[in-house]
């Protein structure tokens, strides 16, 4: 007699594992092909800027009052980390652009694990994929920061429900303290996911009141660090009255420069992975996703914050999507992978949407995005070498404190950094001279 064929669930899981392998190949390959062409991007845009604002800062200017600048302190603190990385400028920051989406990725393992490692590996890649193909002015983006603190700190949160242990929010708090140092919309994010644990505690007599509140201070309590961190900081440099001038005079000017409609913001919002989102949909559609309802309506509720907060700044910003981006790929990826390994039931058309949406990810959207991220240049311009060519024919180039950047976006600032050259004026940007609320000036 012949051997009986094997059950028909070990042969799918065996298919799923030859794809999953084949899929997992993909996506290593996109990523270490993207850091491979990337590794000569130079330091531009609002790097620059930043790398310049810690150089003054480190030659006793004192932000806010010394220099015009809308940045929170806590985007200091993340350029002056990626300058005690090792290298010249150009490639510390290439490290510390990098450093940020893999410390994304072991946030997207931690909260994963249960489920499915490849979904950790799905976000990640896509992650470091959509940053890329938005270019080399997105790289070390303060969002960028915001997003992979907001996710560590997310997966500390679920650590804490998972095992019980209240002491996995004093990270959880610190991370989203952090984050709200760069820009404070991290803060309702974070006191309402603590208000939804302290709630599904009590709700399901995990805790009584006491303990729930107790759960609720430790997080806030922890959140409040980094803060007061940035407060001593700011009265420390005598900066602290100039900051508030700054937030309550300078922010609402630069925010209400050009916005966009509405739709056009939410359409650029998941714009590089449109149809991603619609097999997703389609997906959850069918019912098909199979991991802890309480764990996936606490990310569900950080995208859509993170979503109104991106509708509220109005700008569509490439850079300004990644604390939302962020949480949808993780949704996308562990609802996607779930539903696709699903037993039981009637999943066979979510199963479908599931394998054709992590087929879409992988086959369609990282190559895409790879060949996109081709098109840069990953070398500077020429404009800084003749820019640094005319500083040092201008009396023996001893021009410190005489010099003056009135445009972020050129490679004035990272040249004026490599010379090591101080300012005349506390202006580097072009909008504060122009205020239509100041007097007219040629």
């Amino acid at each position: 007699m012949s051997a009986s064929p094997p059950p028909l669930n070990a042969v799918l899981r065996e298919r799923f594992s030859k794809i999953l392998w084949l899929l997992s190949a993909v996506l290593i390959a996109c990523a270490v092909s993207f850091i491979v062409i990337t590794r000569h991007w130079p330091m531009v845009g609002d790097a620059a800027l930043m790398h310049y604002d810690v150089f003054l800062i480190r030659h006793g200017w004192a932000p806010y009052r010394d220099f015009v600048d809308i940045n929170m302190p806590g985007a200091y603190w993340a350029s002056e980390l990626a300058m005690l990385l090792p290298g010249q400028p150009d490639a510390a920051w290439r490290i510390f652009d990098l450093a940020v989406v893999a410390l994304a990725g072991a946030g997207y393992y931690v909260i994963a694990r249960p489920y499915s490692r490849f979904a950790a590996l799905f976000a990640t890649v896509l992650l470091l994929l959509v940053h890329g193909q938005d270019g080399v002015q997105q790289a070390g983006q303060r969002d960028l920061v915001i997003a992979a603190l907001l996710i560590v700190g997310f997966a500390f949160l679920l650590e804490a429900v998972r095992q019980n242990c209240w002491p996995y929010l004093i990270p959880f708090g610190l991370a989203v303290g952090l984050a709200a140092t760069i820009k404070p919309t991290a803060d309702p994010l974070g006191l309402l996911l603590l208000l939804m644990v302290a709630v599904y505690r009590v709700r399901g007599r995990k805790a009584n009141y006491s303990e729930a509140l107790g759960w609720f201070a430790a997080g806030v309590g922890a959140m409040a660090v980094p803060l007061a961190a940035m407060l001593l900081w700011l009265a420390r440099k005598g900066a602290w009255q100039a900051w508030a001038a700054t937030e309550r005079l300078l922010i609402p000017y630069y925010a209400a420069l050009d916005r966009r409609p509405l739709g056009f913001t939410f359409s650029h919002s998941i714009s590089p992975l449109a149809a991603l989102v619609v097999l997703w949909l389609i997906c959850l559609v069918l019912r098909g996703a199979r991991w802890s309802g309480f764990e996936r309506l606490l990310a569900a509720t950080a995208v859509v914050v993170n979503l109104l907060g991106l509708l509220v700044q109005g700008k569509a910003l490439p850079y300004q999507r990644y604390p939302m981006l962020v949480f949808l790929l993780l949704l996308i990826a562990l609802d996607l992978s779930t539903a696709w390994q699903r037993r039981g039931g009637a999943p066979g058309l979510a199963r479908c949407a599931a394998l054709a949406g992590l087929c879409c990810g992988c086959l369609v959207i990282a190559p895409l995005a790879l060949a996109r991220v081709h098109r840069f240049i990953g070398k500077r311009q020429l404009f800084d070498a003749m820019l640094a060519a005319d500083l040092h024919r201008i009396n023996g180039g001893d021009v410190s404190g005489r010099v003056q950047c009135l445009d972020t976006i050129q490679d004035c600032l990272p040249t004026l950094d490599a010379l090591q050259l101080l300012p005349a004026t506390p202006v580097f940007a072009d909008q504060p001279l122009f205020d239509p609320r100041r007097q007219p000036a040629v």
